[in-house]
């Protein structure tokens, strides 16, 4: 068909289709050479940086050393500290704001009042930090290394944080020096406190650092404050002297150079804060576990105690809680009496310590743990634990602590009220009195070995300001106190004898009818019941 012999309107319809048809082409080859010439662009780019990333990387490797340092790890604390020093992270612009407590923060300061504020600013640490030292350059990065999979192939995780240290040179000796030093002045911005690590629940998702990521400070307690029978503490403070100080007769023996000490005796006696003021003694610091805890098991208690350093304090409290008491041995023993003519009744709610007995010893036996270390375990009652943990080589040393003396109590009471502080605390002794003949009249009145100087303390401290009140009162605590012990008896001594008739009703309840001769009796068919 000849297009061009029809009517004028078609051929000048077709002419503007046409136009249009190549304008839509020219706009669509534009579009995709444009697009096109971006993608080569952004090929480049990032060619580029990834040639000069890995230039980098290339140049970080040949030129540096970098180090690692996970939360958890005492290495991690020196070395927040000593960029705390540094003022390294003081150009961040994230902080967190906590209260001040004894928990450790490396914060930094706003000012002069923020030494004696109640706040505490920490960085959060987000950005990269460089800066320079003894003339080097140093990097630093900090990653969050809260692991919630699977263990990577690559290594174990981190527990809460990992700080690297890239420092720009190839001489490793440099690198030490830093630690060192950075370990030095930690040490010595820790000499008022004792350093208090302790154990968290997402310890079984860190690595061999991430164990004691709770770390507290805590001024350290002086000797003196201690009141215990005389010659105890010297003793401990000596052996552990000369346990520190004998680390190549250990070795030359072929003996392992661990120590083990035991501290038993009724609750509020001085047990844990000899320990305490044994490390503040010592310098050490304290690695604290709770046999309680829901999350401590066999495999956590291995990992946690290869997890301290040398050179420290390892401490178990109320090692007992391992060990079912007699009074749970015999409610325990009622209960399955119980629960035998009563199968729908429900167990007692006692939590029990997921730690076997096999594991603990390994523990202590120092099975794939740190040697240098000192060894301590509380319990109130030693009765309770068994005959193999107790042996020489597991337990060098056992220390019984009793309930206040006499002597005791007249130490306790001079402690707190001394001579030199009554003006300045407002205390006025009586005409003809003194502190001396006031000690010796409340000492008399305590009877010996029937209560506890944290005891004794709390009653003291009702009357921190009032010392003749204390020796006239004295008598009336007594009392009270002994009514208070009777009572306590007599409800634990009711809720057995409950138990135990509640057991008897249920064994009469359902034993079995006597058979009369002559009389049939019915088949028990299964559910009547």
């Amino acid at each position: 068909m000849n297009l061009s012999s029809g009517p004028s309107w078609v051929n000048h319809f077709m002419g503007i289709s046409s136009l249009f048809g190549l304008g839509a082409l020219f706009t669509t080859h534009s579009y995709i050479w444009d697009s096109f010439r971006l993608l080569v662009l952004g090929s480049i780019i990032e060619t580029g940086r990834r040639l000069c990333q890995w230039l980098m990387e290339r140049v970080r490797f040949q030129y540096s050393i970098t180090a690692r340092f996970d939360q958890g790890d005492p290495a991690y604390e020196w070395i927040v500290h000593f960029l705390t020093q540094e003022k390294v992270w003081k150009r961040s612009r994230d902080f967190r704001v906590t209260a001040k407590s004894s928990r450790r923060e490396w914060s930094i300061e706003t000012g002069p009042e923020s030494v004696h504020g109640n706040a505490e600013y920490v960085p959060e640490y987000a950005k990269p930090q460089i800066f320079r030292w003894e003339g080097y350059w140093l990097e630093i990065k900090r990653t969050d290394g809260f692991f919630t999979g699977n263990r990577a192939p690559s290594g174990p995780p981190s527990g809460g944080g990992t700080i690297y240290v890239t420092v720009y040179t190839t001489d490793m000796s440099i690198l030490s020096r830093l630690v060192e030093e950075a370990r030095c002045r930690y040490i010595n911005v820790s000499k008022p406190n004792v350093i208090v690590h302790s154990t968290e629940a997402m310890g079984h998702n860190y690595g061999r650092g991430g164990m004691w990521a709770d770390v507290k400070r805590k001024p350290k307690r002086p000797l003196e404050s201690i009141i215990l029978r005389e010659g105890i503490l010297q003793s401990l403070i000596q052996d552990a002297r000369e346990f520190i100080d004998s680390e190549q007769w250990y070795n030359k023996a072929g003996i392992p150079h661990r120590m083990g000490i035991l501290l038993y005796g009724p609750p509020g006696t001085g047990k844990s804060s000899t320990i305490y003021a044994l490390a503040g003694e010592l310098g050490f610091e304290i690695y604290s576990l709770s046999l309680a805890s829901n999350y401590v098991d066999d495999s956590f208690l291995q990992r946690a105690a290869s997890a301290v350093p040398k050179h420290s304090i390892f401490l178990i409290e109320d090692i007992d809680c391992a060990f079912p008491s007699r009074e749970d041995r015999e409610e325990d023993l009622l209960h399955n009496q119980y629960i035998a003519y009563d199968p729908y009744s429900q167990p007692p709610h006692r939590r029990r310590s997921l730690v076997t007995l096999s594991g603990l010893l390994n523990v202590i036996d120092g099975v794939g743990s740190e040697e240098g270390k000192l060894f301590f375990a509380t319990t109130n009652y030693i009765d309770r634990l068994d005959a193999a943990l107790l042996r020489p080589g597991r337990i060098d040393r056992r220390v019984p602590y009793s309930l206040a003396t006499r002597e005791q109590a007249e130490a306790l009471y001079t402690r707190f009220f001394p001579e030199s502080r009554l003006p300045d605390l407002g205390i006025m002794v009586e005409k003809g009195d003194s502190i001396e003949q006031y000690a010796r009249d409340f000492a008399d009145q305590i009877p010996s070995d029937e209560f506890s100087t944290a005891e004794l303390q709390g009653y003291l401290l009702a009357h921190k300001k009032q010392p003749r009140q204390a020796v006239d009162d004295v008598n009336d605590w007594i009392e009270k106190e002994r009514q208070e012990r009777r009572d306590k008896r007599e409800r634990e001594a009711k809720r057995l004898e409950k138990m135990r008739e509640q057991v008897k009703k249920r064994s009469n309840m359902y034993s079995p009818m006597p058979v009369v001769p002559g009389m049939a009796v019915a088949p028990v068919i299964d559910g009547d019941f």
